[in-house]
């Protein structure tokens, strides 16, 4: 691989990195261990305790608490299995569902209020190229 992918790959990433938490900063949509764990929810839809605690990286005991956290504000419930009794699955509430649809509408509608004030024409159709090509990468 050549050096120049590498420095390109390497601006992508910090660019990439930087934009996502310049969105959340500018609309107080920043990322917690409990908001994190929300989205996991939301993009696999039940998940137990020990799968959660896998999937963000952190040990089964963290992972409980922030659950009871969660639990406590109303933002999960528990569901016992269908494959076994005893154990139990972690899924969204409706209000969760409604303050994650916020969220994301409040980044989706600053992000088009940026592209709107701060790009062109031109820069729309680079931008455009610029997606069609992390389209490609993924």
């Amino acid at each position: 691989m050549s050096n120049e992918t590498q420095m390109l790959a390497d601006e992508l990433r910090h660019v990439v990195s930087a934009f996502v938490r310049h969105v959340r900063v500018a609309t107080a949509t920043v990322r917690t261990s409990q908001h994190e764990t929300l989205e996991l929810l939301n993009t696999h839809k039940e998940l137990s305790i020990a799968d959660l605690a896998r999937l963000r990286g952190v040990k089964h005991q963290s992972m409980r608490l922030v659950i009871n956290e969660l639990e406590q504000q109303g933002l999960i419930e528990r569901q016992k299995s269908p494959q076994d009794a005893r154990a139990q699955l972690i899924v969204l509430s409706e209000s969760a569902c409604l303050l994650l649809a916020s969220a994301r509408r409040q980044r989706t509608e600053w992000i088009a209020a940026q592209i709107a004030n701060k790009l062109d024409e031109a820069g729309r159709a680079d931008l455009q190229k610029g997606l069609a090509a992390l389209h490609k990468l993924l």
